[in-house]
């Protein structure tokens, strides 16, 4: 099946702190882009923050009728070599001190993981998924449903890194860090090549395009002059996390889930590399790294004839997965969306 509606129907897993806040923000406003549900879980804080920081967000930002479905928490989480957790850039409530009201919707009765099952039955073919947290609520819908790949439209996950160093560890991305065996299973599931209703590839934004993908100064202006519902405590938000740039690389704000939803409507927002994906999952120094084989590309160029390639491909034994993944971005092109977005 594929997806008949112009727009993209998203369904968005967040452990919303500040980046989050922001996903959620351009999701729940941009015209662009339908946003079906919500999924929040543990990640940047605990489970029970998350949720509330996502109903905050979306009331905010005028959008109490989405639903949002409350993850299992940490503890369904597998073992992780982390030794911290994202208060250190966000507060330990997630939001850097900043605070939104509460609205009135409260979460769903249905588990996360569930929902999620429930959601793609009810529209096969029909709904992106955007994964923008630890991907513990991911692997347990396929454990529920090992079919649900077959059932997506499309996948767009921000976790990773490729040639950059990590953040959670020397080579460890966050997302991917704090539940390795939750990302090797969705990596492998989702990577199976042609696997899903499309038979689009699954797109990873890591840091090697969130860390160049950053917002300056000018969009915390824009966001402050803004009038898209939500902009205000979208600047705020911004303007809080801006004193913690400096701990992370790259020309300004790192807004990972933002650079990674934004993709839904723009693919050359990233500089996409087709490669053999998989997750080291051994416990050693390099625990929860996202493991790209580039060698695959450069094997793919080389002139030879196909028989022999095929030769060195069985030899070398890739992994099966296979991910686009962005291993750069175009700043000045996301910053012009942002601002198109907060000026419209």
């Amino acid at each position: 099946m594929a997806n008949t509606d112009a727009r993209p129907q998203l369904v968005l897993v967040v452990d919303t702190g500040t980046d989050d806040a922001g996903a959620l923000i351009w999701a729940a406003t941009d015209p662009r882009v339908d946003l079906v549900a919500v999924l929040a879980d543990w990640g940047n804080v605990g489970v029970d923050l998350t949720t509330r920081n996502t109903l905050a967000v979306l009331h905010t930002a005028g959008r109490d009728d989405v639903p949002v479905y409350k993850g299992a928490g940490k503890a369904a989480a597998g073992a992780n070599p982390a030794r911290f957790d994202a208060s250190i850039v966000m507060g330990a409530d997630g939001l850097n001190g900043v605070v939104l009201a509460d609205g009135p919707r409260q979460i769903e009765t249905t588990p996360a993981a569930e929902a999620l099952v429930q959601l793609v039955d009810e529209r096969p073919g029909e709904l992106t998924v955007v994964a923008v947290s630890p991907f513990t609520p991911v692997a347990a819908a396929i454990d529920l449903d090992p079919e649900l790949p077959s059932k997506v439209y499309d996948l767009i996950v921000m976790g990773g890194a490729i040639t950059s160093g990590g953040n959670l560890g020397a080579v460890a991305e966050a997302n991917v860090g704090n539940d390795p065996d939750a990302a090797a299973k969705m990596v492998d599931a989702f990577g199976v090549p042609g696997v899903m209703a499309s038979g689009r590839t699954p797109r990873m934004v890591p840091l090697d395009a969130t860390h160049v993908g950053t917002i300056g100064d000018g969009e915390i202006v824009a966001a402050a002059a803004s009038s898209i519902t939500g902009s205000e405590a979208l600047h705020d938000i911004w303007q809080a996390s801006w004193e913690f740039a400096h701990l992370e690389h790259g020309d300004g704000l790192p807004v990972h889930d933002l650079l990674a939803v934004c993709c839904v409507v723009d693919d050359d927002l990233c500089h996409w590399s087709t490669m053999p994906l998989a997750v080291d999952t051994s416990g050693g120094p390099a625990w929860g790294m996202t493991v790209g084989d580039r060698r695959l590309a450069m094997i793919e160029q080389a002139p030879m004839p196909p028989e022999e390639l095929a030769q060195i491909g069985e030899m070398i034994g890739f992994a099966k997965a296979r991910w686009k993944v962005a291993m750069s971005a175009d700043v000045d092109r996301f910053r012009s969306l942002v601002h198109e977005w907060l000026g419209a």
